[in-house]
Order: structure tokens, then sequence, then C-alpha cells
């Protein structure tokens, strides 16, 4: 099982389809996010959906009606998930989960920033769950909010951002909770990326 969903936060569209060709047999999924697809159009996400798993990191913040649009945009270009934030409240969240169909919806309820204001972190989780949400997406470089998050989440899945640059450890996110981790720039920013992915696999004890 491959727990690694590597954040393809490139601008190129030659960078972005290359490594995704060469990562895709050794991560879960790609996450893309808006400098690639403000850059080349929506249709990048298809045409990466061809390697692997795409999640569109687009952190949808709006009222419900835009929300699903642009949900419904990702769906059409074959992404395997969308990260939308819930703090805008249910209505929001809800139509984000409606427009989804089988797409997995994960909702932001805390940031690996430390900025980030988690005073309603646990309110979050408890409307994520009751919009009945595929996952959560927690601080993996916040060990203490990834724990507690894990606590009050039940089965859902916890994706986990925050790992390498920004200092966290991909051990103690997998042993903090998380189902899977996000990686970028350690990784796209190494003369060899498979490579950095390949050892990065072996310390999780994947294949």
């Amino acid at each position: 099982m491959n727990r690694i969903i590597f954040a393809l936060d490139v601008y190129d569209y030659n960078e972005a389809l290359n490594l995704s060709k060469e990562l895709s047999n050794d991560v879960f999924a790609i996450k893309v996010n808006w400098p690639l697809v403000m850059n080349n159009g929506i249709s990048i996400v298809k045409e990466i959906s061809r390697y692997s798993n795409v999640i569109c990191d687009f952190k949808i913040a709006d009222i419900d009606n835009t929300n699903r649009l642009i949900t419904e945009k990702a769906r059409e270009n074959n992404a395997w998930g969308i990260i939308t934030h819930s703090f805008t409240g249910r209505r929001s969240l809800k139509a984000v989960v409606s427009a989804a169909g089988d797409m997995k919806v994960f909702s932001l309820v805390s940031m690996s920033q430390e900025s980030f204001i988690d005073n309603y972190t646990d309110d979050l989780i408890k409307m994520s769950m009751e919009e009945n949400v595929y996952g959560l997406v927690a601080p993996g470089n916040r060990i203490d909010i990834l724990r507690h998050i894990r606590s009050m989440s039940g089965d859902l899945k916890i994706i986990a951002p925050g790992i390498g640059a920004q200092g966290g450890s991909i051990t103690d996110a997998i042993m903090a909770g998380a189902d899977y981790v996000i990686i970028g720039r350690s990784i796209y920013s190494d003369p060899e990326p498979l490579k950095k992915v390949k050892s990065l696999n072996e310390i999780l004890g994947d294949d």
C-alpha cells in the first residue's frame, strides 16, 4: 500500500507530465494545486489522471453555487478527489459533497501553517462527518493537532501535508493517525525524484 500523495506544485506542463509518469507507480495519488491549473488549464487534471489518482487541492471556500461549479469541473476532468474548506459552513460543504458524485471529498479542518486558527477545528470535524465526507486534511507537522483530529474522526481517511520542507516527519505523521502523507518539495526538488520516493516508501515499509 502506497501512503504517499505527491504534491505536484509546479507550473510547467512538461515537467508536470514527466513527473506524473515517472512517479505514478510509487505514489498513491498526485495532488494538483492552483498554480499548475492556472498555468495550463483544468484539462491538465484529465491528462495526469491517465497515470494516477488525482486530488484537486482547490481548497474551495465560497457560496454553495460556486462550490458546486468548481466541484463539477474537477469531476468532469476525472479527478479522483477534491479538497474543500469547511469553515464556510454546512451549506457550502454540502454543495461540494453533492456535486462530487463518486469523487472523494476531503474537508480541510486544520492546516500545516502554524498561524491557522484552530478554535473551530472540533466543530469542523463534526460537521464534516455529518455531511459524509470521505476524509479530512490535518497537519502532519503539528502532531498534537493531528492526533486530536484522528481521535475525533472515526473511520474517515486523513491526509496530512506539512511533511519534509515544512518540518513534518512521515513516520510521526503515520503514527499519529494519518492514512496518507502529502509530500511535494522534498520530491520534485530532488535531482532524482523517483529514487527519493522509493526511499520514502522504504521508510514507511511500503512496496
